[in-house]
This record gives C-alpha cells, sequence and structure tokens, in this order.
C-alpha cells in the first residue's frame, strides 16, 4: 500500500509518496498549482498505485483555523471528487519551515515539505 502525501500551497503542491511497505516517505515532485494540477496528481496515483492521499492541514501556532485551513479542505474535498481517492488530512504545522531547516531552500522544499507530513501520518498510524 503505497500512499501520496501533498504540502499544498496557492503557487506550489509538493508532492511526496510512500515506500511500498509504507514505512518512509520520499520527496517526488513539486507541481504548478494551475489548471492542470488534478490530472497531474492523479496521473502519479495510477502511475505508482496509490491507496489513500494524505494531505497536509495548516493551522496556526495556537492549533487555530485559517484562511489557509479552509481552502486546503476545499482542495481535498476537490481531489477526491476528480481522483476517487480517500483524502485524509494531516497535522502541518511548520512543515516547509521545518524542510527549509533540515535542507536549506531548494527548488522541491515544497516536496521535502510533503514528505515530512507523509511521515508525521506514517508514524502516527504505526503507532496505533
Amino acid at each position: 500500500m503505497r500512499l501520496l502525501g501533498i504540502d499544498f500551497g496557492e503557487k506550489r503542491i509538493g508532492v511526496a509518496i510512500s515506500a511500498k511497505e509504507g514505512r518512509l516517505a520520499f520527496p517526488r515532485v513539486v507541481i504548478e498549482n494551475n489548471a492542470e494540477k488534478f490530472s497531474a496528481i492523479k496521473k502519479i496515483c495510477e502511475n505508482e498505485d496509490i491507496s489513500e492521499i494524505i494531505v497536509g492541514l495548516p493551522k496556526n501556532l495556537k492549533g487555530e483555523e485559517t484562511k489557509m485551513t479552509e481552502k486546503v479542505k476545499e482542495f481535498g474535498q476537490q481531489l477526491y471528487r476528480e481522483i476517487g481517492l480517500k483524502v485524509i488530512f494531516q497535522d502541518e504545522i511548520l512543515s516547509t519551515k521545518e524542510a527549509v531547516r533540515l535542507q536549506g531552500r531548494h527548488q522541491k522544499i515544497d516536496a521535502s515539505a510533503a514528505a515530512l507530513i507523509l511521515d508525521s501520518y506514517l508514524k502516527k498510524e504505526k503507532i496505533k
């Protein structure tokens, strides 16, 4: 079972994929947030035999929802309608800042943030 992790941004969408055994997450690609985003994500899901999609859900430092939280929820709902796979939201607090701290800023930083989001989901599920 492979999972797809997503770090949604208004300009770019970071994508990560789990290993087949579902224990590790790897940055994959950064997709432009444009009209082609759903077809690009769908193609990855089909090619990689993805079973579920994990989308990072941003909140402020107090854990409260923001305007971006609502945009991500809308994106997740549309993602489900377009692709038909289960969409799970995962807390993503400071994922991009953590990716920059660990790796420095680079072109695929959004994919690295997606890998951190997916990794935190995998660790949480392993504990259950």
